[in-house]
């Protein structure tokens, strides 16, 4: 007779591992409660689906890439996430502050798990600025030895101030998204690199007391790569809100992502559960964050304070779209840059406002 599973702990097995991706908690006005989202990702590094093969060998095929890029360590952790095999209708429990938490889903198809939490009731933000809670996945260990714990952080965002909603790719990372030679050599063969001054504008912002969430069409995937490029080039901590890559023969020749979770519903959610703060949106000119920003600000004019929109040269925002990003009603703030310094004032001005 088998023993009783232990309902107090995830149920994967020994080959998963997990991650657990930085998420926020907001109080909830309707329930007087802290809240938080979690989001993580339950998979098999030692095991690689055959269509995740075919995906590997177009790849190849579109980068042209040398024999010795592809034996290099940075080909190597870039692909590793979209190799690896999910870990599907898996059980998660996490623990927070002491407390247990199982969340009512199990992981879906592609072995993401999402859930909304109650946050402990003794639970009350300090008056400092930096406010992070740590969560853990709890697993259970086997003979084959010890598992290391899967922690991950939940930034504490409260009631009202300014929140910065920042892309990545060509807004903070150089990606050159418009190319797709570029961003495919960029994306997975030539070390990251980073906008030259945006990260000490974001910590500026930060002292100012702004919060943080990156919103962008970056896979899941690169979640580690891109989690180290951050913690390195000193980027302020937030939550991070990207999206999966899903194998399918058509996507070989493109390499884009299917989008289950649009930008605009990412940035809606937030916006809702956040009702009392402005923020800050922050893109570039390559693909659509004009547009999706000008949305955003029609439907949410009291919500979006600034729309600051990173000029590419190599794909500039032509006349017709800056007019009609310009033609948004105040209060929203429209400012086109090319140099993080041209920008720096911009929470300077929704403070004296």
């Amino acid at each position: 007779m088998k023993p009783p599973k232990d309902k107090s702990v995830s149920d994967l097995m020994p080959q998963h591992q997990a991650r657990l991706f930085p998420s926020f908690g907001y109080y909830d006005l309707r329930q007087n409660r802290w809240r938080a989202v979690v989001h993580g990702r339950v998979f098999d590094d030692g095991r690689i689906p055959l269509a995740n093969r075919i995906l590997l060998r177009g790849l190849q095929k579109a980068m042209k890439a040398t024999p010795e890029e592809l034996a290099s360590e940075t080909f190597r952790r870039r692909i590793d996430g979209f190799l690896s095999a999910p870990g599907k209708r898996r059980k998660i429990v996490l623990e927070i502050a002491g407390h247990h938490y199982r969340l009512l889903r199990r992981t879906r198809g592609n072995g993401s798990f999402y859930g909304a939490l109650t946050l402990p009731s003794e639970f009350q933000p300090n008056n400092g600025t930096a406010n992070v809670l740590q969560m853990n996945m709890r697993r259970s260990t086997d003979e084959l030895g010890t598992i290391v714990p899967t922690s991950g952080s939940i930034y504490i965002v409260r009631p009202q101030g300014i929140s910065v909603i920042s892309d990545i790719d060509d807004t903070i990372k150089m990606t050159e998204a418009t190319c797709k030679k570029s961003m495919l050599a960029n994306t997975f063969l030539r070390p990251f690199e980073v906008i030259e001054g945006m990260s000490q504008l974001y910590q500026q912002w930060k002292l100012q007391g702004c919060d943080f969430h990156y919103v962008s069409s970056s896979p899941w995937q690169l979640y580690e790569p891109l989690a180290e490029l951050c913690e390195t080039s000193l980027f302020p901590g937030g939550s991070m809100h990207l999206r999966y890559f899903r194998v399918r023969d058509e996507m070989f020749k493109r390499f884009r992502p299917i989008r289950h979770n649009s930008k605009v519903g990412i940035i809606v959610g937030i916006f809702k559960r956040l009702p009392q703060r402005k923020f800050i949106l922050v893109g570039d000119s390559g693909e659509k964050d004009p547009e999706i920003y000008r949305f955003l600000a029609k439907r949410y004019p009291d919500r979006v304070a600034a729309i600051l929109i990173r000029n590419l040269t190599s794909k500039p925002l032509s006349e017709k779209r800056l007019r009609k990003l310009k033609s948004l009603a105040s209060p929203t703030t429209v400012q086109l840059f090319t140099q993080a310094t041209e920008i720096a004032d911009a929470v300077d001005q929704l403070a004296s406002e």
